[in-house]
């Protein structure tokens, strides 16, 4: 298996974490679940859930329930000048995210949808990525608006240059939470659509300069109560249909910008 270390994700695992913020003591930065130099398609969510790292008592998981690599399992104090095995073995660990013990009550509702596009976590054809890479104790939504846009301005061009280096064609922005963030942080303007049939439910589509496709929806699947299986069906008849719309060429694009 292939685990040399990019460039730019080694930078970004060395990286400090912004001073005072609520990162899980103990943990590594989530470069990716799963393999995104293999995946033609990512899901994006806002951060990593601290139950990557912690039980539900807020005890670090260690040992065959262990999901991804922390400072104590390393044997490292900080990263930022950590040995090249660490980053690697952080590197890795986050490769092989879904061959372990994954967090399937989340991941698999996404999973669901990706099924229907000929993409999944637990062959590599798909990976999720984050806005922030950080895990947060407390969660994302407790946070306090100072400390989100801290963490969201250190991490953002970060994800920049995964969709810029890797191959990821298909980029699934999961609720609006992420759907805003991912605007706002990376300038990339997104249009607003309402699903036929399914009334407060709305998708947003758009394409990166780099030619990845961007489809959103309003709603946080794993959040949100009263979703059901129609609702689901045709948000995935959505995501077709807009997947198949032509990607405006980079001439296009440049030209749209400019305006």
């Amino acid at each position: 298996m292939d685990v040399s270390v990019p460039k730019y994700i080694e930078t970004r695992i060395r990286q400090r974490q912004p001073d005072s913020s609520p990162v899980v003591p103990g943990s590594t930065p989530v470069v990716a679940f799963g393999d995104v130099r293999k995946a033609e398609a990512a899901t994006l969510g806002l951060n990593p859930s601290k139950l990557e790292f912690l039980d539900g008592v807020g005890r670090e998981l260690t040992g065959a329930k262990q999901r991804l690599q922390t400072l104590s399992s390393l044997g490292e104090s900080d990263l930022s000048s950590a040995s090249r095995d660490s980053i690697r073995k952080v590197f890795e660990g986050c490769n092989g995210y879904f061959r372990g013990w994954p967090y399937r009550r989340w991941f698999d509702v996404l999973e669901k949808i990706l099924l229907t596009l000929g993409a999944t976590y637990y062959t590599g054809t798909a990976c999720h990525l984050d806005l922030v890479q950080w895990a947060t104790d407390p969660t994302w939504g407790k946070l306090r608006g100072a400390q989100k846009k801290c963490l969201i301005e250190a991490d953002h061009s970060f994800l920049r240059e995964q969709l810029s280096h890797e191959h990821i064609r298909l980029l699934l922005l999961n609720g609006s939470g992420v759907v805003k963030a991912y605007s706002k942080g990376l300038g990339c303007e997104l249009t607003e659509k309402f699903i036929p049939g399914r009334i407060g439910w709305k998708h947003f589509v758009g394409c990166t300069s780099q030619g990845v496709r961007v489809i959103g929806w309003n709603k946080n699947l794993q959040g949100s109560h009263g979703v059901s299986k129609d609702d689901i069906e045709m948000l995935v008849m959505s995501i077709k249909n807009a997947r198949s719309e032509t990607n405006p060429s980079r001439g296009e694009i440049t030209k749209l910008l400019s305006q």
